[in-house]
């Protein structure tokens, strides 16, 4: 397994990004944690992050930005303790995912050497 993650001290206006989806790069959907300008602290998705940070200062009164859809969710913390907790629970279900999403593309890779055409063309989902 890996090493766990540890997230180093942000200055204001710089964050953190996790780890990506299986077999993605830079879609903007990893989870990812910002120290805003005005001191909270910015959770969620890299993208609706960096948007909620855009935004200014009328999204920070509340404690959760929700868009259209739910993945989409930022969520904003005053103190990093509580916001790290939140990233590391965000970072640990999208090692989980990754995991889970690996061993369904050993299978299909499997399947598909053997011959399997369906499993070959489900390897483009990959």
């Amino acid at each position: 397994m890996s090493e766990p993650i540890k997230v180093p001290r942000l200055a204001k206006g710089h964050g953190y990004k996790g780890p990506e989806f299986y077999g993605c790069l830079n879609t903007g959907m990893a989870p990812a944690i910002f120290h805003s300008r005005t001191g909270k602290y910015v959770v969620g998705p890299e993208i609706p992050c960096r948007d909620a940070m855009r935004a200014g200062m009328t999204l920070f009164d509340k404690r959760t930005v929700k868009g259209s859809d739910p993945r989409r969710t930022v969520w904003i913390f005053k103190s990093r303790k509580a916001a790290v907790a939140k990233f590391l629970a965000l970072c640990g279900a999208q090692i989980l995912e990754n995991e889970r999403q690996r061993q369904v593309h050993a299978v299909a890779r499997a399947a598909a050497a053997r011959g399997d055409l369906a499993a070959a063309l489900a390897l483009g989902d990959f």
